[in-house]
């Protein structure tokens, strides 16, 4: 395991500095960068100074091989709408976009009680209540749900707070929670409906095959072949989706986060874009595939407990 870690830590290392390449490539690409984060009317002097001051003056090579350097130190400059260092902002905002996603993440393991008692009476009422209820919950749109949240608990009822959350650290106590309420259950409908129907089709698919029936012939309890035995191998695919899921959301559910004014790094992201602030796009993209490097790592390292039977050599 410790060798496999080794590795799997020296490809993500690898496919973290191929991307940032990609991006780099990318910045040059799609235009001039100092023109990119200037306005049309911006005069040439402008363009000048801010082209020496981001060292775009310089050969291509050199601007890379400082890219990455700046990479190495965590230093992407700093940000040109507010002047301070652009990781400084993304290290701001990512614990603001990890407490609604951890939310989000914890509240969405109720789909997991629901698939499994959804699997143990196939076909009955519950379960086609659960297929329609989380159908429907999969194809409500995110912003349409927002939106929905937002006219009736804080225009109709005026009970819950639609902005204003501040950043870490947070005010411990139902102030905060009451910020993050209405963005949460935004985000819950969907991440519930998955992870039961997930569970439900993964325990479905266990109970269909040749150990459960040998498990019930040696007599074992229903409880036990159920927990024991189907819920135990369905877990695999379970954490897959689950660690996917908080992966997503650690991204930050842009659409949510900018129609709740939330501040974490997906309405950092849309307001650098908009800004035209590179330092901070890239910054946070660079945090962003840290991130779902980390967590990709470990789901890999849960598998093993989950199942013995499964070794990285």
């Amino acid at each position: 395991m410790r060798n496999y870690l080794i590795r799997r830590s020296a490809h993500s290392v690898l496919i973290v500095l191929g991307l940032m390449a990609l991006l780099f490539i990318m910045i040059h690409i799609l235009g001039d960068p100092v023109a990119l984060q200037l306005p049309d009317d911006a005069t040439q002097e402008q363009i000048e100074a801010l082209t020496i001051k981001l060292g775009y003056d310089k050969p291509l090579y050199t601007q890379f091989v400082e890219f990455y350097w700046g990479l190495l130190r965590f230093d992407f400059g700093n940000s040109l709408r507010n002047g301070v260092p652009a990781m400084q902002l993304v290290m701001e905002k990512l614990p603001n976009t990890a407490f609604l996603a951890v939310a989000v993440w914890a509240i969405g393991m109720l789909g997991i009680p629901i698939g499994v008692i959804a699997a143990q009476r196939p076909r009955s009422i519950f379960d086609r209540l659960v297929n329609i209820l989380t159908f429907a919950a999969i194809s409500i749109p995110g912003f349409w749900l927002a939106l929905m949240l937002i006219l009736i608990f804080a225009v109709w009822i005026r009970v819950l707070p639609t902005s204003g959350f501040a950043d870490f650290p947070w005010d411990t106590g139902w102030e905060s929670i009451r910020y993050m309420i209405l963005p949460a259950i935004a985000l819950c409908p969907n991440v519930i409906a998955r992870n039961a129907q997930i569970t439900r089709a993964t325990m479905l698919d266990e109970m269909g095959k040749q150990y459960v029936a040998t498990a019930r012939a040696k007599g074992l309890s229903e409880r036990t072949v159920l927990y024991g035995h189907v819920m135990k191998n369905a877990a695999i695919a379970i954490v897959t989706v689950m660690g996917d899921e908080l992966a997503l959301y650690m991204n930050g559910s842009t659409v949510v986060e900018v129609i709740f004014a939330w501040p974490g790094l997906g309405l950092l992201i849309i307001n650098g874009i908009n800004d035209r602030d590179l330092p901070v796009v890239t910054a946070s993209i660079f945090v962003i595939v840290l991130v779902v490097m980390f967590i990709n790592l470990f789901v890999d390292v849960v598998y093993t407990y989950l199942d013995p039977r499964i070794s990285y050599k």
